[in-house]
């Protein structure tokens, strides 16, 4: 592989690019789809290919093929450093790219690889957590449950020397559930999602993830809608990680600070919120389903603390944007597949541990509401505004939890909201999610602990 990839490499430099590299990419994934116990979907799928990038003076081009013979792979490193100096004349700003040498083999070994378990275990998996969620109650009224796998086998090369191979391995399992009582249905969903083998599926939670899904849709069902007002809010883990990724972690990739189209533009090294408050982006943590060694770039992944004690400390970089504003690469470029081109992108982001008792964030506010999952949501990164609707929530009276509530969403802007936290609680989870940016979804995992914002505006009927 590693001379496959040199191939393409000194062609793109021979033919005058400056800088290039190539990411050769074999993935296997499973996707199984049931609804109300009948089987929609059941595939699966080989992709490999390489994707090539050539830079001259500011100027970027990046071709994709399937044929991985040496003349393709020479044609194609030729033709995309050709194209690169055909755009050069029109690139508003010149600059270099700069960046360290890594050299390393990652292997992954799950204990139980999916390719060593048959398909029809997996599809016999898929029903079970159906038939968990529909046989939950009399009032589910439709059920949708997806089984997901991915296995990648990733090489990068790149002409400052990098020459690094690594395995990943990504299940997941979906749960959306819908109930119904006359006139009134409701919606849940759960879903779980690591990084592991077959043996993570086995485990105790996904193997209930139907009827987690279940119980909240009825619950839902006996809900009243919120009252739309001011309140002081206790967000759970889920939507504390939804907040953190969704309004904050997107205005802290770099590209957006080149676009200039971010709220934390210039607010480098300058206060952001409190100072009990600190967020992260971690991709070196064991087994979570948005951690790797290394970026789509071949760079050493590392912790970014993105606010530490209240202060913007790091963004998220790629080779590029450390280039461009003097900064160091961090590891955080990220591409979907070969076809892609990578650009900044978090991994598992999340508000770290404070000091309070769950518990006892709940029982020191007075009247209040508590929010708790996600349903969907709205951001503007550029103004930092955002709109995230909970799954559902509770009233909080004289610190105690009241009767459960549903339609009901946070909103703001999220500088205004960081300040307003007075406290951060010493419970930690995270949520497996997929996010997407520029057309490209890539696996990520957000949560945080529990959290008081004071006096903010909640939306409901």
């Amino acid at each position: 592989m590693e001379d496959l990839a040199n191939i393409a490499v000194n062609a793109a430099l021979q033919a005058g690019a400056s800088f290039a590299d190539i990411r050769i990419e074999s993935s296997i994934s499973t996707i199984i789809e049931m609804t109300d116990g009948i089987t929609k979907r059941a595939l699966s799928s080989h992709l490999k290919g390489a994707g090539i990038r050539a830079f001259v003076g500011g100027a970027w081009a990046f071709a994709q093929t399937t044929d991985l013979s040496p003349s393709a792979l020479r044609e194609t490193g030729e033709s995309v450093a050709k194209l690169a100096l055909a755009t050069k004349p029109r690139v508003k700003e010149s600059f270099d790219i700069h960046g360290k040498t890594y050299c390393d083999k990652v292997y992954f070994k799950p204990k139980k690889d999916f390719r060593d378990v048959a398909f029809e275990d997996k599809i016999e998996f898929a029903k079970m957590i159906d038939e968990q969620a529909r046989s939950y109650d009399e009032r589910i009224q439709n059920t949708r449950t997806v089984y997901g796998e991915l296995w990648t086998d990733l090489y990068v090369l790149n002409s400052f020397g990098t020459s690094v191979y690594r395995e990943n391995s990504l299940p997941r399992i979906v749960s959306v559930t819908t109930a119904k009582d006359g006139t009134n249905r409701q919606r849940a969903s759960r879903s779980y999602g690591v990084v592991g083998g077959f043996e993570k599926i086995e485990l105790e939670r996904p193997q209930n993830i139907g009827t987690e899904s279940a119980r909240i849709a009825i619950e839902l069902l006996d809900s009243v809608a919120a009252t739309g007002g001011i309140y002081d809010v206790v967000i759970d883990p889920v939507l504390n990680g939804v907040m953190v990724h969704e309004a904050f972690g997107h205005a802290c990739e770099a590209d957006g600070f080149l676009a200039q189209a971010t709220i934390l533009e210039d607010k480098i090294g300058e206060q952001v919120g409190p100072d009990h408050l600190n967020i992260s982006d971690d991709p070196t943590l064991p087994e979570m389903r948005g951690s790797f060694e290394y970026d789509w770039e071949g760079t050493k992944t590392k912790k970014r603390e993105l606010v530490k004690d209240g202060v913007l400390t790091e963004l998220l970089h790629s080779l590029e944007t450390s280039s461009r504003l003097e900064m160091f690469a961090n590891g955080s470029a990220r591409a979907q597949s070969f076809m892609d081109v990578p650009i900044p992108r978090m991994s598992n982001t999340f508000m770290e541990k404070g000091t309070w008792d769950a518990d006892e964030i709940i029982s020191e506010t007075k009247n209040g509401i508590l929010l708790c999952d996600f349903n969907y949501g709205y951001t503007e990164t550029a103004k930092g505004q955002f709109v995230f609707q909970a799954s559902h929530g509770y009233i909080i009276e004289d610190g105690e939890l009241d009767e459960m509530v549903r339609d009901v969403s946070l909103a703001g802007q999220i500088l205004d909201i960081l300040d307003k936290i007075d406290a951060v609680g010493s419970d930690f989870e995270l949520a497996a999610g997929s996010c997407g940016k520029n057309g490209q979804s890539v696996p990520e995992m957000s949560g945080g602990p529990h959290v008081r914002i004071r006096q903010i505006p909640v939306g409901g009927m």
